[in-house]
């Protein structure tokens, strides 16, 4: 493994270099981009807290800028073998999905169903660090955490009348399965 002084150095200049290349990019969200580097950094210092305001003040005014977000977000989690930036990525989406527009959670759901494993960290492993095996597992944990949580949310706000929408019933029925171990399972008591 890397000296960490080395591997310091390594991730600031990776943040750096997407900070460049967002910069110069065509993509209408530009501050948006920087924002979630920013906030998802290599440092082991928390994520700033005025970035993570940011990036919920533009996700709570602009549809258009949730999308992006959960894009951005996905396009971090994925390309990272760093344990602290995915976890920086997922207390990033837990903090959104908790304090940020309510349709975050249906956005999520919408778009793994598109093929956009947001929350799926299957297969993360940590490259950048030694002796990191316990970190990884507990990105993949809390993957499956935050990934579950969000399903059943949306599970839930369907079940209440809250917006239900016929894209979604592969969702409504495997809830509708679970629900159906969990009267069966009484019965049987």
């Amino acid at each position: 493994m890397v000296p960490s002084a080395i591997r310091k150095a390594i991730g600031a200049i990776k943040d750096q270099t997407s900070i460049g290349i967002a910069k110069v990019s065509n993509n209408l969200a530009v501050e948006l981009e920087i924002l979630v580097v920013k906030a998802t950094s290599h440092d082991e210092d928390p994520a700033d807290e005025r970035h993570i305001r940011e990036i919920l003040a533009f996700t709570v005014h602009s549809k258009a800028y949730l999308d992006t977000c959960i894009t951005l977000i996905s396009r971090r989690l994925s390309k990272t073998r760093d344990w602290m930036v995915a976890l920086k990525a997922l207390l990033l989406v837990h903090r959104i999905v908790v304090d940020g527009h309510p349709s975050f959670e249906d956005e999520i759901v919408l778009a793994s169903h598109h093929g956009m494993r947001l929350l799926n960290m299957s297969h993360f492993r940590d490259e950048a660090h030694s002796n990191s095996g316990d970190h990884s597992g507990f990105v993949k944990f809390y993957a499956m955490y935050l990934e579950e949580k969000v399903e059943f949310s949306v599970f839930e706000k369907r079940q209440d009348g809250g917006g239900f929408v016929l894209r979604d019933m592969n969702l409504i029925v495997t809830g509708g399965q679970v629900l159906q171990r969990k009267r069966s399972n009484r019965s049987k008591k």
